[in-house]
């Protein structure tokens, strides 16, 4: 055996898979804002003075709950940790669905809340964004965007979530694509639409529940893109921005700073 050329063909093979890594295992391009369809079922209003104190949850996510809390509290909420304790609770869920491409071909769905702090999670371990990142609030950058009459800021503005599509990766198993290199799309051959053989459809769910005495209000979000560009981070800040767009402050102040 020529052990020369043996270990010669597996750097090759090594280095084509290398060159050909799924491309939806790191972030895609910025999409522009057409490439997004977002629609909401209604609208939510907060008061100071009826909803707080105010008890608020992120599904899955603490990191997402205590930035949600920090933004209420900065409209002037008063924010508890214990629901029995509240005037008012207000949950937001979520979830973000990826198909299509050869790398999503299956399919995977995951909660939201998830993926956002695994991605953080990962940001950290990788040195990708330091603990005081995470923690340090963006309130007074973003709170002008949305306008005084929203109830909530972009509260998860300021947090790394680019790891989104590894995370979703890792739950679909993608790994196993790394062989497409050797191994080909494991779609087969493209017979009809092909322009679109490439692209993946991603959805992100939004449910955004508020309970105050006997009064129940639940709204969805639904924001979808299909680009060859898997970006489920930004599917989830069009869909939250659209959320906290539907979360108006009945008392907004004039004044943030007073």
């Amino acid at each position: 055996m020529n052990v020369t050329r043996l270990f010669g063909s597996w750097l090759l093979i090594a280095g084509a898979l290398l060159v050909h890594l799924p491309a939806a295992v790191a972030a895609g391009d910025a999409l522009p804002p057409e490439a997004f369809t977002s629609k909401s079922t209604g609208e939510i209003e907060l008061s100071l003075a009826q909803d707080s104190p105010i008890y608020v949850d992120f599904e899955r996510s603490p990191t997402l709950s205590a930035r949600l809390a920090e933004a209420l509290a900065a409209k002037g909420f008063v924010v508890v940790t214990e629901r029995s304790t509240a005037a008012a609770t207000l949950v937001i869920r979520g979830d973000i669905a990826l198909i299509g491409g050869p790398d999503f071909a299956k399919g995977v769905k995951a909660s939201m809340g998830e993926v956002a702090e695994k991605s953080v999670q990962l940001a950290q371990k990788n040195g990708d964004v330091s603990r005081a990142d995470v923690v340090q609030g963006t309130l007074g950058v973003t709170i002008n965007a949305v306008g005084f009459s929203a109830a909530v800021t972009p509260f998860w503005r300021g947090l790394y979530l680019g790891n989104m599509v590894s995370v979703l990766a890792e739950s679909s198993g993608i790994r196993g694509a790394f062989n497409r290199a050797v191994t080909g799309d494991p779609r087969g051959i493209c017979l009809s639409r092909c322009a679109d053989w490439n692209k993946v459809n991603q959805t992100a769910y939004v449910w955004i529940a508020f309970q105050a005495g006997d009064t129940k209000r639940e709204i969805r979000v639904l924001t979808k893109a299909f680009s060859e560009s898997t970006v489920p981070e930004q599917v989830v800040d069009r869909a939250l921005i659209d959320a906290i767009a539907a979360m108006n402050l009945a008392d907004a102040r004039t004044d943030p700073s007073k």
